[in-house]
């Protein structure tokens, strides 16, 4: 009697593991602080603020100083470059920005704050690599597209809306408490 107890207990317990754990991938390393009382008014705050609002997020190091590369959805195709000044800042390492060191972040209108990776999750599965990066698309920039497959994915949901069925874009667990506070993706 215990034993099918037990059996029976094992077998509830392996369906409960699917939850929320798995709206996020762990496939590739993530990490990505941004203080934004250091830096008001960027456009990072902005996506974090703007219904609808998204960001492309891209780092590099120029002389022992950390860039952030930050690229709106509003249709100006202006990437801001913001120079973490500070020793706390550069002291962070921001080579791992997913995929292919970049990250897409934004205030969605109806799921709250969502971390995308901006490469083609669909492609990295199928073909290995690192070479598919999304980029804007639609007339409110709402979506992106792989330059690759030709895939459309909703930012609101990361889930494929045009082109061939596939997965959904590779997610981030993204944390921000407003203005002034600091922002932080990573799984």
């Amino acid at each position: 009697m215990k034993a099918r107890l037990l059996m029976a207990l094992v077998v509830v317990l392996s369906f409960c593991g699917c939850g929320a754990e798995d709206l996020y991938t762990s496939d590739y390393a993530c990490r990505f602080v941004f203080n934004t009382k250091y830096h008001a008014g960027t456009s990072i705050e902005t996506a974090l603020n703007g219904p609808g609002m998204y960001t492309m997020i891209s780092a590099s190091k120029i002389g022992g100083v950390w860039h952030i590369y930050s690229t709106l959805n509003d249709g100006q195709d202006k990437t801001e470059d913001i120079r973490l000044n500070t020793a706390e800042e550069n002291y962070a390492d921001y080579s791992d920005l997913g995929a292919a060191n970049g990250i897409i972040i934004g205030l969605s209108n109806f799921n709250g704050l969502v971390a995308w990776d901006r490469q083609c999750a669909n492609c990295l599965r199928d073909h290995g690599g690192l070479r598919y990066p999304l980029r804007w698309a639609g007339a409110n920039r709402q979506s992106v597209e792989c330059t690759n497959c030709g895939r459309l994915y909703s930012l609101e949901t990361g889930a494929v809306t045009e082109g061939d069925p596939g997965i959904s874009l590779f997610r981030y667990r993204i944390s921000y408490a407003g203005i002034g506070s600091v922002v932080s993706v990573g799984n």
